[in-house]
């Protein structure tokens, strides 16, 4: 365990004790917590976390012309920081697979960070047509204007860029890691792939390039989960009832 991780831990443990409930927002954060022994079972509160569904669905795109993108492109893009966490460089190898294969292909990746130095170097030297935001008030917009969604993280406490790919319509494809699995039901919802492969994320990107209805299918089926599940409102009324659990108990 690396020495941050192990500084964490005991921080966690020493105020667990401190407190009448601890929010897990994944299963596997919940799993997690009990496998490092945080705190006991009875103090762990699973809430899963979401989004504001409304504000996805109704973001305006963002022009591809004004991005230097042709509207026939077909752009695969991610939401996320470029830092060894969300593995942009798996991304941007991908890129190049994906590129081989489908010429008329872009690239969008809505973020900054440490790694986009060498992304915006490599996608340069393999002909890669690649936009890269930076830090933008307006992630949405630009994830509308994608065809298909990555979301490649070496580990995630949840993956919300997964359920903000859904309610925005679009496909996903997401690493088989940590939490990601609870919310991509594989080949109903979702694709995974394997960590560390841009094969694999090349071979899922195309499957769905080459099945546009089964992809379409997909796309319905992970909007519906989304607005069943993971809206903001959902998590608001889950904490009201904690916080009211919670006085009701201390008042007896």
């Amino acid at each position: 365990m690396k020495l941050k991780s192990l500084v964490y831990l005991l921080m966690e443990r020493w105020l667990a004790p401190l407190t009448d409930k601890i929010v897990c927002i994944s299963e596997a954060e919940r799993a997690s917590a009990l496998r490092r022994r945080v705190a006991a079972e009875d103090r762990l509160e699973l809430i899963p976390n979401g989004i504001d569904v409304a504000a996805v669905m109704d973001a305006a795109p963002k022009s591809r012309s004004g991005l230097g993108i042709g509207d026939d492109a077909f752009v695969v893009g991610m939401v996320g920081r470029l830092s060894p966490q969300k593995a942009p460089d798996v991304f941007i190898r991908a890129a190049r697979l994906i590129r081989d294969a489908i010429p008329e292909s872009a690239f969008v990746i809505v973020g900054d960070g440490e790694e986009r130095a060498w992304v915006e170097r490599y996608a340069a030297e393999n002909g890669l047509k690649l936009v890269v935001t930076g830090w933008t008030d307006e992630p949405y917009a630009y994830l509308k204007t994608f065809d298909v969604a990555l979301l490649l993280s070496r580990w995630e406490g949840f993956g919300l860029a997964v359920v903000e790919y859904m309610a925005a319509g679009k496909n996903v494809v997401a690493a088989r890691t940590d939490a990601i699995p609870t919310l991509v039901d594989d080949g109903t919802d979702g694709l995974l792939v394997s960590v560390d492969s841009p094969e694999d994320v090349r071979d899922k990107v195309l499957w769905l390039y080459n099945h546009p209805e089964e992809a379409a299918r997909m796309r319905a089926a992970a909007l519906d989960k989304v607005r069943r599940n993971y809206d903001i409102s959902r998590v608001v009324e889950q904490h009201a009832e904690m916080f009211l659990r919670l006085c009701r108990k201390s008042q007896e």
